[in-house]
């Protein structure tokens, strides 16, 4: 009679704690609590979905006990889905036995799994067991979704956020599973199924599981990314190459060539972010490229780009391909949608940088400067001149040295004359600004570009009264408190006149927002009348007047 298949995730779940893998602290943690006898009544442990919880839990219920290694499934161990006690009943059907001692083990235990998922009842009922639970009793908690769990629950629990395995710890395990099932996994294809699974155990253990039931002795990278759609990191690479080199033709063939092949185009989109993600950490780290667990190609490639790429290429990259990714995700036709991307990336490598921008920038600015430079020295020749036919005027005319100098005085006089009277002009032009009401003080904000006060004027103060130099407002809860003092300031630079404004807590008019908006449906209750208007909303069904201009007035 043949054995029964078990999945490799069954077949090598750990029985004990030296057995978890990228767990070493909660393994130091425990240990040490079991030392000194230090364990507490109840634990609270999360993560993402595969990395151990129930199995840490299950070691732990038998440590409790003095025993070192999972044995079968004790009576005192009660292992549940939380999910089936969310009612008061079913959560005091579950404790009913609390108060019974153990019938084997120094402790009974309750491990609840996914305990996140009960209901407000359930925790209330449960909440004085945890509090204060009988000594013989100790409980487990299991979730992924820790902010979900009500804060009376953690704060009962010593807590434990066990984390993702990472990625190189993850693939020489995968590589010891497939020895133990006698066969053989290079270290790069191993790499891809731990990236693949997120760090999951779980998940990677089921790809392994996948990947050993083709009858392979050797499994090799191509393989892998052939069982799960992947595309070769190479042709990535080209790919990208050719899209940041503003090659569309070319990088058009290589995509289609993969999307031909049977790849997936949302996980060559995927695999573009990865690129870019991976180069950007080396231009800012290049170091990293030595950690353990970084492919060949990653290393090689990704320094090579990293030596050509700025961080403003890559960051515009990045997002083209984060939002055609985004599109892709609402749309049928996912190959239309990633050539798309690709042209839109491949077009954007020949827009300049900001770094361009910016040296054109200061570019402009120095032949500008030149320019100027150039009408200066121009205006100097140009009266250098003038002083020479001067000269050769007098001289012709027989003008004394004398009365050319006197001459040019009362020109110069005159000059100044007429700028002195053009000065006095605009001081007194600028002295006489005066305002006569309210409106007239939130207009005169929004023609000195004081947007943000006279958007306060506008929609968020009421006027209760307004005198010279006084004026009395009642804010609304969005004004803000620096509101009077800095209009009081603003207004007396203006119109050199000292200004009181004062917040008071009566009742005022309507805001300039309000009389604006009730004006507007006067003239449009008013224009609705004409019959002109009548026909032309009666030929388009629907219609209806949304703004009201003066002749001439131009959209802000």
């Amino acid at each position: 009679m043949t054995e029964s298949f078990l999945a490799l995730a069954r077949k090598y779940r750990p029985k004990k704690l030296s057995e978890l893998i990228g767990q070493d602290v909660f393994v130091s943690t425990i240990q040490n609590a079991l030392k000194n006898n230090r364990l507490a009544h109840a634990y609270l442990f999360s993560g993402v979905r595969g990395i151990g919880k129930t199995t840490t839990a299950r070691i732990l219920a038998h440590l409790f006990n003095g025993e070192n290694e999972v044995k079968g499934n004790p009576i005192d161990l009660l292992e549940v889905d939380a999910a089936r006690y969310t009612t008061v009943d079913t959560m005091r059907e579950l404790l009913d036995g609390i108060k019974y001692r153990p019938s084997n083990w120094k402790y009974k235990v309750y491990i609840l799994d996914e305990v996140h998922m009960l209901s407000t009842s359930a925790v209330s009922s449960l909440l004085k067991n945890l509090e204060e639970p009988p000594e013989h009793v100790k409980f487990i908690f299991c979730t992924t979704e820790p902010r979900k769990i009500p804060a009376t629950i953690i704060s009962r629990c010593q807590r434990f956020d066990l984390k993702r395995i990472p990625f190189d710890i993850l693939a020489k395990y995968l590589q010891e599973i497939a020895q133990k099932e006698k066969s053989e996994i290079d270290i790069n294809a191993a790499s891809i199924i731990a990236r693949a699974s997120d760090g999951s155990v779980r998940d990677a253990l089921s790809i392994l599981d996948k990947s050993l039931s083709t009858g392979e002795k050797k499994i090799t990278e191509k393989h892998i990314q052939e069982l799960l759609g992947l595309v070769d990191r190479n042709n990535i690479y080209l790919l990208f190459e050719n899209l940041m080199n503003g090659k569309t033709k070319e990088g058009l063939e290589i995509f289609n060539t993969l999307y031909n092949d049977g790849a997936d185009p949302g996980i060559i989109i995927q695999d573009l972010l990865e690129i870019v993600h991976w180069v950007s950490r080396l231009v800012l780290t290049p170091e990293i490229s030595d950690e353990s667990g970084v492919s060949q190609i990653d290393r090689e490639k990704g320094l090579e780009l990293a030596k050509k790429l700025s961080m403003s290429e890559l960051s515009q990259t990045w997002q083209i391909l984060l939002k055609g990714y985004q599109e892709l995700q609402s749309h049928e036709m996912p190959h239309i949608v990633v050539e798309m991307v690709l042209i839109r990336l491949a077009f954007a490598s020949e827009l300049p940088s900001l770094e361009d921008i910016s040296n054109n920038l200061n570019t402009k600015n120095k032949k500008e400067e030149t320019i100027a430079n150039d009408e200066n020295k121009t205006t100097i020749v140009d009266e250098n001149k003038k002083k020479d036919d001067l000269s050769k005027d007098k001289k012709q005319t027989g003008i004394s040295s004398d009365t050319v100098m006197e001459m040019k005085n009362i020109e110069t006089l005159a000059k100044k004359q007429n700028f002195e009277e053009n000065n006095k002009q605009n001081i007194k032009v600028q002295r006489n600004i005066t305002v006569n009401n309210f409106k007239e003080v939130a207009d005169l904000f929004l023609q000195k570009k004081e947007i943000l006060l006279f958007n306060n004027l506008f929609s968020h103060v009421h006027l209760v009264s307004f005198k010279k130099g006084k004026i009395e407002l009642y804010p609304t809860r969005d004004a803000p408190k620096d509101l009077a003092s800095k209009v009081g300031q603003l207004l007396f630079e203006w119109t050199k006149e000292k200004w009181h404004i004062l917040m008071t807590q009566e009742k005022g008019e309507p805001t300039l927002e309000e009389q604006n908006d009730k004006e507007k449906d006067r003239i449009i209750n008013e224009l609705s009348k004409n019959e002109r208007i009548k026909e032309i909303l009666n030929t388009f069904p629907g219609a209806k007047i949304e703004e009201v201009k003066d002749k001439g007035e131009e959209d802000e």
